[in-house]
């Protein structure tokens, strides 16, 4: 059993959110947008304390009542998970939605089940009391339902339960309270379900090394140590004194004890008759305490507590013990699922270091065979699969109105395919997890605005005649992204968009007068009009109408060089040739050619205006100023 989708009211600064589930799933968008609170949300569903947890300040500042709500629900239901959950998930059903809501302090848990709704509306009466009396009379207006006579509430519900196994067709869906989803600490219904396990990126490791049965540790030491046979050892050890506890009164305190209920009884007996006192030694045995275990770090011949290492251990113990705890895990009838949840998995690491991390992620589900179910929120491009991006969910803020509300994007492989239709082949769209620029998507889709551009060496020039101008484009959300060619933009530009990321396409015609005068062989005729047919599908795909030899201009959507970039700054911008020029007349390292490094030094030094850059630069500044439209 999995979380397939979660259903969010009024919890924080989450309005109204529906999040759907993966395998793995990457929860990505601004700082402070309610990427952890989606984590929250569900830690406080599985793991929160009945009635303990939240107040009227977790209450979205908009919600008309104060209600919380959160909707879970499952999928990948089992036969064992059919028999454990009962009217719950009779046979045939695929899912089961659970429902935890907090209102004006009273905590409510309800699943959706099949009943028969005159027994519901017999359950939703006062106590037990009025519940026994609804019965007793619908027993008595409705004869034919068979229904035995009872003389307490909870026979009342055994004989409606049985009543509705017998009687499947007459049944509706109806929303139906059950307490023990849950129980004390986790070991309720749920609990013996599926494992949830949140790691916040406040949470040090010391504090997941306490041995209880919350904590990593104490789940690991729980699936990992059988202490059955110690505890066996330890009751007879038990039993042992106990018995020799009583020998002791039995030897030292019972002959004094009978000479002082003599005296008491023929005191007593001054008074009345019939009676006599008797004192007796009570062997009580001590109570015994679970055995714990400690975790330390040894360091060479040192031996500390894990509190004293660093960030960076401690977070890497985590992950190294949430990686053991999938591994180790016995689940009762091999049907107990694991889901982590975990808050910035690339804090205190270095680059390196977060690679290995997000492996290690990926591979708990690999090898769990459906057991086991990741999700993490994340600044870093790192844990974002480049071949799947039907993990990523990205959360953005809505604009308008007093108070802030929180959106989602998600992209399935039908909306790409349906955005694409006709302007991409399907055998382009089935290739992107093995080309290379989706590495650089995956930075992208953190970003408000993406700059396509078709190379390294555009790349660089944008970036440096940003800087130029005194301009940070990753302050401004503008991500520079190098799509490895012009064919491969369109493509790019629906990835990212269909996540919302808005993009400006910036590509070289290679159909201006150079370009048509240099095409003196068939091959390069071919290539004139290969791309005559790219800019024609390009500007097709962005504004509806085909221009097969577009003139040099810059517009919102798109910025294009009617020959290319190299001839527009060669022609248009002298003085930054001449500055590269001499930049690689001077050596240092400025080499001839397309040069990534000599051409971003030639940008960023050069006096002039190139004014089609500086058009670029404007239009890309206004998209990443608009307003995020309502979703």
């Amino acid at each position: 059993m999995k979380i397939k989708r979660v259903r969010i009211e009024n919890f924080c600064c989450l309005r109204s959110l529906d999040v759907s589930f993966d395998s793995i799933t990457s929860l990505i968008g601004p700082t402070g947008v309610g990427k952890s609170t989606v984590l929250r949300a569900l830690d406080w569903f599985f793991n929160g304390e009945k009635g303990g947890v939240l107040s009227e300040e977790d209450v979205h500042s908009a919600a008309e009542t104060k209600r919380i709500r959160v909707e879970v629900e499952f999928d990948g239901l089992t036969a064992s998970d059919r028999s454990m959950l009962g009217h719950y998930a009779p046979d045939g059903t695929n899912t089961l939605s659970i429902w935890r809501t907090w209102e004006n302090g009273e905590d409510r848990i309800t699943g959706k089940a099949l009943a028969y709704p005159p027994f519901e509306r017999i359950r939703d009466c006062g106590g037990s009391r009025e519940k026994t009396a609804a019965y007793k009379a619908l027993r008595d207006q409705d004869p034919a339902l068979g229904l035995p006579a009872v003389r307490s509430w909870d026979a009342a519900e055994t004989e409606m339960r049985s009543w509705e196994a017998r009687n499947r067709d007459r049944l509706a869906e109806a929303e139906v309270e059950g307490t023990h989803f849950f129980g004390f600490a986790g070991q309720g219904l749920l609990g013996k379900l599926i494992d949830f396990v949140f790691i916040s990126a406040d949470l040090r490791a010391y504090e997941e090394t306490d041995d209880n049965k919350t904590t990593v540790v104490g789940r690991i030491l729980e699936h990992a140590v059988d202490r059955s046979e110690a505890e066996a050892q330890f009751t007879a050890i038990d039993e042992d004194a106990q018995a020799a506890r009583e020998r002791v009164h039995r030897e030292i305190y019972e002959p004094v004890l009978a000479r002082l209920s003599g005296a008491l009884s023929m005191e007593v007996g001054r008074f009345t008759t019939g009676r006599d006192v008797v004192v007796t030694p009570m062997a009580q045995a001590p109570k015994r305490t679970k055995t714990a275990f400690a975790v330390n770090i040894r360091d060479g011949a040192a031996l500390t507590p894990v509190r004293r290492q660093g960030h960076g251990f401690q977070r890497a113990l985590i992950i190294a013990a949430l990686r053991y705890l999938s591994e180790c895990r016995r689940p009762e009838n091999g049907t107990r699922s694991l889901c982590l949840a975990i808050e910035e998995p690339e804090l205190f690491q270095h680059p390196a270091q977060t690679r290995v991390f997000a492996q290690v992620l990926r591979s708990l589900v690999a090898s769990a065979e459906g057991q086991t179910q990741v999700m993490y929120a994340t600044h870093s491009p790192v844990f974002i699969d480049p071949s799947d991006y039907q993990q990523v969910r990205r959360l953005y803020r809505v604009s308008g109105g007093e108070h802030p509300e929180v959106s989602l994007r998600a992209l399935t492989e039908t909306e790409l395919r349906q955005s694409l239709e006709d302007h991409v082949s399907e055998k382009s769209i089935a290739r992107r997890g093995a080309t290379r620029y989706v590495k650089e998507l995956a930075e992208a889709l953190f970003a408000d605005v993406a700059v396509l551009v078709e190379g390294a060496t555009d790349e660089s020039v944008l970036l440096a005649f940003a800087e130029r101008q005194g301009l940070s484009l990753g302050a401004e959300g503008i991500c520079v992204v190098n799509a490895e060619g012009k064919g491969n933009m369109i493509l790019c530009h629906a990835i990212l968009t269909g996540f919302g990321v808005r993009c400006h396409l910036v590509f070289d015609a290679d159909t201006g007068p150079r370009k048509v005068a240099d095409a003196d062989t068939d091959k390069k005729a071919a290539t004139l009009r290969e791309n005559i047919a790219k800019n024609a599908r390009i500007l097709n795909y962005l504004r509806g109408t085909a221009e097969a030899r577009p003139a040099s201009a810059s517009e919102e959507t798109h910025t294009v060089f009617e020959d290319d970039l190299d001839s527009y700054l060669k022609d248009d911008w002298p003085a930054w040739n001449a500055r590269r020029l001499e930049l690689i007349a001077r050596g240092e390292g400025y080499v001839d050619g397309k040069h990534g490094p000599t051409y971003a030094e030639a940008a960023r030094t050069a006096s002039g205006e190139p004014k089609l850059l500086h058009a670029l630069l404007e239009n890309v500044r206004a998209m990443a100023g608009q307003s995020t439209p309502h979703a």
